[in-house]
């Protein structure tokens, strides 16, 4: 298999992720939302914050408010 990105290539220990069925991708998604919801579990919402930068003349500081 050739990859012109080797960041997307997945690695040995995943090589069920190759060529994944989408039936028992479909199927995992379903069962792991049957046990989220068995045992209360929420999905996590990430809120996005907005970037707030001060740029001096030797760069850029990150700050939050």
């Amino acid at each position: 298999m050739q990859v012109s990105n080797p960041i997307h290539a997945p690695c040995p220990d995943m090589e069920g992720m190759v060529n994944p069925d989408p039936k028992k991708r479909q199927r995992a998604i379903y069962l792991l939302g049957k046990l989220r919801e068995k045992h209360g579990i929420r999905r996590r919402t990430r809120t996005a914050r907005p970037l707030n930068y001060t740029c001096t003349s030797t760069g850029c500081i990150e700050g939050y408010e």
